[in-house]
């Protein structure tokens, strides 16, 4: 594979965790419609949290497939850029890796068990209200960092693919440069 181009595993997972992503925070975002208490907004609660944890073992899986086929060079740029591109990804992952973890340790400190698919993980940390008010709101507020942090992402790659005209974004789309025969 050429150093030029993304590993397609790379690419999947980005795209998998993309509509992860999305899904969760759409999902959190109609809970609001629903009055507290009610059955859907329950589900709502339970499939954002299904899809947290799957965001978490995807991410999982996309660092091992980046430690195991690395990245391409990043497209000729000036160093500020580099910087800022480099930073960018690495938010991503420590906050992808970072927020449900956080969101399983306040629902855990408000009393909650934590279900994957059949399965209660197990009970890492005891009830404590002020735990959980801690670990929330701090949910809460990351995941609010993640809209700021897709929209910044979107623009630098569109900005990339139109003004730069460089092949950042055509390589995680796995397309070549129609230059190149």
């Amino acid at each position: 594979m050429s150093k030029k181009h993304y590993h397609p595993l790379s690419i999947f997972f980005h795209w998998l965790v993309f509509l992860l992503v999305v899904a969760a925070l759409g999902v959190i975002e109609l809970k609001g419609q629903f009055p507290k208490g009610s059955e859907p907004r329950e589900l709502c609660k339970t499939i954002h949290s299904l899809l947290g944890q799957l965001i978490f073992i995807a991410m999982l899986l996309r660092l091992a497939v980046r430690m195991i086929y690395g990245v391409p060079a990043l497209a000729k740029t000036n160093s500020l850029l580099h910087l800022l591109t480099k930073t960018i990804h690495w938010l991503f992952y420590a906050l992808l890796l970072t927020l449900p973890i956080m969101g399983l340790i306040f629902l855990q400190a408000g009393g909650k068990e934590v279900h994957f698919f059949n399965w209660t993980l197990p009970q890492w940390i005891n009830p404590d209200p002020s735990i959980k008010k801690i670990f929330k709101e701090l949910h809460e507020w990351l995941g609010n960092t993640i809209y700021f942090l897709i929209g910044v992402h979107a623009l630098a790659a569109l900005w990339q693919h139109y003004i730069l005209k460089n092949d950042t974004l055509r390589r995680m789309l796995n397309q070549r440069d129609p230059e190149i025969k």
